[in-house]
């Protein structure tokens, strides 16, 4: 679990690279204990006065000394020695016996490479003593080197890999990392919400912070940081320093929508691609379609609407912008995207919907394509960024079927077809002629087609008034006189559907 304590371990000082690129030569029994202060020692003097909690960091290299200084940390309970190595100058690194030495003794023995060991000491230091000053530290040189540079994706995750010494990526929703490496074992569940948050690795500690939001509170775009350090004030000070590049990004991401938006026209081209891209969709076309607005996990359900007969003359901005807030009106809230025959148009649902929502949704969608000469097919919900494109392609297929219909599902198509196929028998065309007759040019061919509406709308009275246009009480009074003249009952299901395949057939033979 995550260390409450707010000292620091030297553990720690290692993790979060407050000793620059120290390593560990021996004593790591030792390294999960907490330090309480850094010294500087050059001398024997200086080594006996250090005291229990102390971090000793020798500032020159003498093997007696060492020896010494890893007596008094046995002896004193002196946490660890530090071995400052320079880059200029000779150096002997600690003999085999000094090694053995320290892990008998349990004695964390450090090397790290600086010209100035004051630099090194006051650094950790700062780090043990003033945590508060540390952290303030290195907020203002990831602030500075943010304002010096472009504060895309790349930039930013090298910044932060730099002055925190962690691993960072920029995520969209669905777990892709489009630009870093996504930490190992990062929990599914991470990315789910919209709030900045901090879970247990199995190294370590991650750190998620939004970085851009849409007007429903979902998050698009994560900033991720894994540190393997699991010290609380530190993992706050990540999460801290990381809300301030999340800011940076989030005035890249709005930069590059506007520039996204500019080229509108591409949007096209970008939806052909993700349906090319099939279940493999690469990691850059997400990043575009982040870009774009689009939401690619969660559960999507398509939507293609197409002019019958095809018009030539729709495809427009004035079009595409009223087909927008028609579906708005009708709480329809998704990505359309104009193409050269139709409009896609999809979903997003951060669960499965239930099979029996497309009832409903067809409904609605049929009330945003007003009178006109507008059909549209409606695909299964499928999850992922894959899932957009299939639920697409059934869409389109469904909306090639619709017939007489104003919206079809895909799941209606098996009905459909089965119901073309023995409309066109040339038997079942006589037959239906000669058990329809009765109704044909009474009131004007009206009381057969709100029969056969009727039928369509699986015998409801408001559903086909609505298709009519006209009262409910209209409809009632129509089908019972139809009954009457036919003879027969729509109660009973075989007579029924009897009829409603009659109605079909009669259709499709004028057609």
């Amino acid at each position: 679990m995550i260390d409450d304590a707010d000292s620091l371990t030297v553990r720690d000082l290692l993790e979060i690279g407050v000793l620059g690129d120290a390593c560990l030569l021996a004593g790591e029994r030792g390294v999960d204990t907490e330090i309480a202060d850094v010294r500087l020692a050059a001398d024997m003097t200086a080594v006996e006065a250090c005291s229990a909690g102390d971090l000793v960091i020798l500032t020159g290299y003498q093997p007696y000394l060492v020896e010494v200084a890893l007596r008094r940390a046995y002896s004193a309970d002196v946490r660890a020695v530090v071995l400052v190595r320079s880059s200029t100058g000779s150096y002997q690194s600690p003999s085999t016996a000094t090694i053995s030495f320290a892990n008998r003794l349990g004695v964390p023995l450090l090397q790290t490479k600086a010209d100035d060991p004051l630099l090194v000491a006051d650094s950790a230091r700062t780090a043990v003593r003033r945590p508060e000053v540390a952290a303030a530290r290195l907020l203002n040189a990831v602030t500075a080197r943010l304002g010096r540079s472009n504060p895309d994706p790349r930039s930013v995750i090298t910044i932060l890999s730099g002055e925190l010494h962690v691993t960072c990526a920029v995520m969209s929703a669905d777990g892709t990392a489009i630009k870093g490496v996504s930490p190992p074992g990062l929990p599914q569940d991470l990315l789910a919400g919209s709030v900045a948050t901090t879970v247990e690795m199995p190294e370590g500690v991650a750190v998620a912070v939004p970085v851009e939001t849409d007007r429903t509170g979902h998050v698009h775009l994560w900033l991720v940081a894994h540190t393997r350090g699991r010290n609380k004030r530190w993992a706050e000070t990540v999460q801290q320093i990381s809300q301030v590049a999340s800011w940076a990004l989030g005035n890249w991401v709005a930069a590059e929508r506007l520039e996204t938006e500019r080229r509108a026209r591409s949007r096209g081209s970008l939806l052909a691609e993700l349906l090319a891209a099939g279940d493999d969709v690469p990691p850059q076309l997400v990043q575009q379609a982040v870009l774009a607005g689009w939401r690619l996990d969660g559960w999507h359900t398509g939507v293609y609407a197409m002019p019958n007969p095809p018009s030539p003359n729709c495809f427009d901005a004035a079009h595409t912008e009223r087909l927008r807030v028609e579906l708005s009106r009708r709480g329809l809230h998704g990505q359309l995207v104009e193409g050269a025959e139709g409009w896609s148009f999809w979903l997003t649902n951060d669960a499965e919907p239930p099979q029996s929502q497309h009832r409903e949704l067809t409904a609605r969608l049929a009330q945003a394509l007003g009178p006109g000469n507008l059909v549209a097919g409606v695909g299964r919900p499928h999850p992922g960024s894959s899932g957009v494109g299939r639920t697409l392609a059934e869409a389109r297929e469904a909306a090639a079927m619709t017939g007489s219909a104003k919206v079809v599902h895909i799941d209606e198509l098996g009905v459909r077809r089965l119901l073309s196929m023995a409309a066109e028998t040339p038997a079942l065309v006589e037959q239906a002629t000669r058990l329809l007759e009765p109704l044909a040019g009474v009131e004007d061919g009206q009381l057969l087609r709100t029969l056969a509406v009727y039928l369509d709308e699986e015998s409801v009275t408001s559903s086909a008034a609505v298709r009519l246009k006209v009262h409910r009480n209209t409809v009632a009074q129509r089908i019972n006189r139809a009954e009457q003249l036919l003879g027969v009952s729509l109660l009973n299901p075989d007579e029924r559907l009897a009829v409603h395949l009659a109605c079909r057939a009669v259709r499709a033979s004028d057609e």
